[in-house]
């Protein structure tokens, strides 16, 4: 693995809407886990945020934003473009 300059943008190669979450996300719900595959190539596992999860669809194209945490780096999530 190595490190990959990319632009944050791509778009969703698949995607499932989770109802009720466990743990700490048990009342997230529902909400959207998706792998983006970036212009570049690379896929990773993420969200779909700031739209309805049933709008999401398989090549809608997604760009980054990143989401503050307490504890750690931001988590980058994709909303569509």
């Amino acid at each position: 693995m190595s490190w990959l300059d990319a632009a944050g943008t791509g778009s969703v190669y698949t995607f499932t809407i989770v109802a009720k979450g466990n743990g700490a996300y048990r009342e997230a719900g529902p909400y959207v886990v998706a792998f983006v595959e970036l212009d570049e190539g690379p896929r990773l596992m993420t969200n779909i945020v700031d739209t309805p999860p049933e709008s999401v669809f398989v090549g809608q194209r997604v760009a980054v934003v990143f989401t503050p945490t307490e504890d750690g780096p931001a988590l980058p999530r994709f909303r569509p473009e």
